[in-house]
């Protein structure tokens, strides 16, 4: 599945907010089931663009709909590690 323009650059903004809340975009990449490089790749906007597929992962491991992802108003937060008992 291609993306539009906008689409391709909503994706960029959630996986570069999904870097930060999750600290690196190795943990991000072993969360989606793919490279770090490849993270990387996609996230360059002088790179291949990310596919329908590929914002269809990062919005399960985001836990959105993939069309909130697509809109560009993803809200990420850092996962939860622990809680205090």
């Amino acid at each position: 599945m291609k993306l539009s323009p906008d689409e391709v650059r909503a994706v960029r903004v959630a996986l570069r907010k999904m870097k930060r809340a999750f600290g690196s975009f190795h943990v991000l990449a072993a969360k989606i089931g793919i490279s770090a490089n490849t993270l990387r790749r996609l996230v360059n906007p002088n790179r291949t663009p990310p596919t329908g597929t590929f914002a269809i992962r990062l919005a399960a491991v985001a836990g959105v709909p993939v069309e909130v992802l697509l809109g560009g108003k993803v809200i990420v937060t850092a996962p939860i590690i622990g809680r205090a008992a």
